[in-house]
């Protein structure tokens, strides 16, 4: 009899296991198409920008890896070289994916103006040059002091838009 119900249980066992090998295995989800791997590793970055006239930026990074969709670079620091103006944006860690680059920790902007503003993250557009932050920031330029809840600031136009704004401007 307990030989009867040990070959009962084995053949329900074997039964289970065919019909589960058939099936999507469980663990499918550890093999998702969605995995980021580092295509490129790179340390001690300096590339340049140029078109045929002269050179337009210059990008500078400790280190960076680069995805299949977006780049990645630790101590990030980016020259731009506009027609007037210089600007220069730096974080802890850019990320570059399409036309954005997302400055994440200590992200610094400033420019040739004196225009400075410190916030935890700033998006910049390559294409519409414009730099916005949607995080607390302070801007200044001189002695005057601005902070607020969100900024919008075109390269191009020069202008500023701020939301949560209080100002301390110095009069001579």
């Amino acid at each position: 009899m307990a030989i009867r119900i040990f070959y009962f249980g084995i053949a329900i066992f074997s039964v289970m296991m065919v019909i589960l090998s058939v099936q999507t295995p469980y663990f499918s989800d550890f093999f998702k198409n969605e995995i980021d791997l580092a295509q490129t590793e790179m340390f001690d970055i300096i590339d340049y920008e140029v078109t045929e006239e002269k050179i337009i930026a210059k990008y500078e990074a400790d280190k960076g890896v680069k995805y299949k969709d977006k780049d990645e670079f630790e101590n990030f620091k980016g020259f731009i070289l506009n027609k007037d103006t210089n600007h220069t944006l730096s974080s802890k860690k850019a990320i570059h994916k399409d036309d954005i680059i997302e400055f994440l920790g200590n992200a610094k902007y400033k420019n040739s103006d004196e225009i400075n503003y410190i916030s935890d993250e700033i998006f910049y557009n390559t294409k519409t040059k414009i730099a916005t932050s949607n995080k607390p920031f302070i801007l200044w330029q001189n002695e005057n002091n601005v902070t607020g809840l969100t900024l919008k600031h075109d390269l191009n136009t020069k202008q500023t838009f701020a939301t949560g704004v209080n100002g301390w401007f110095l009069r001579k």
